[in-house]
C-alpha cells in the first residue's frame, strides 16, 4: 500500500505544480489583455472591454465597494452614452453630482442614496475619460471647487 499511496501523493504533487503554472501563465495573459484594453481604449473611447475578460483590475470580494452595495450597480450600463446624454439634455454646464444625481434618478432610487458619492466618482472617471477623447470640457467651476462639464463643440 506504501507504494501506491507514494504514487498518488507524488501525483498529486504534480497537477498542484502544474496548476500553479496554470494561475501564473492566466495572471500573464490577463495582464497582456487588459493592455490591449487599454490601448484599444486610446484608439476607440467608445471600446468596451469583452464581457468575462478580466482587465487586471480585480475587486476582491469583501472590498468595501462590495459591502456598501456598488456591485453590480452599473452592469450592463453604459455610463458613457448616459452622460453625454444627461450633457445634451441638460442644456447647460453640470457638475459631476449633478449628473450622479440625474442617474440615481433614473434607476428609482431616492436622492439621499448612500452610494451618491461612490456614483458621482465612477461618473468622474467617465468624464475624466471622455475629456481625454476630446468628447467633453470643463467649463469652468461651480463653486469655486468642483468643474462644470459640458459636450465638447
Amino acid at each position: 500500500m506504501n507504494g501506491i499511496e507514494g504514487e498518488l501523493k507524488r501525483k498529486q504533487r504534480e497537477v498542484g505544480e502544474q496548476i500553479e503554472r496554470l494561475k501564473a501563465e492566466i495572471a500573464r495573459l490577463q495582464s497582456q489583455q487588459a493592455a490591449f484594453d487599454l490601448v484599444l481604449q486610446a484608439y476607440d473611447p467608445n471600446h468596451i472591454p469583452e464581457a468575462g475578460t478580466a482587465t487586471g483590475r480585480r475587486v476582491p470580494k469583501n472590498s468595501q465597494a462590495a459591502s456598501s452595495g456598488m456591485r453590480g450597480i452599473f452592469k450592463g450600463f453604459d455610463r458613457r452614452g448616459f452622460v453625454l446624454r444627461t450633457l445634451r439634455e441638460a442644456g447647460r454646464p453640470i457638475t459631476t453630482s449633478d449628473c450622479a444625481l440625474a442617474y440615481i434618478r433614473e434607476q428609482g432610487l431616492p436622492d439621499d442614496d448612500h452610494r451618491l458619492s461612490q456614483i458621482a466618482t465612477r461618473f468622474s472617471q467617465v468624464l475624466d475619460q471622455l475629456s481625454k477623447a476630446n468628447r467633453v470640457r470643463k467649463a469652468g467651476k461651480a463653486d469655486g471647487l468642483r468643474y462644470l462639464w459640458e459636450i465638447a463643440a
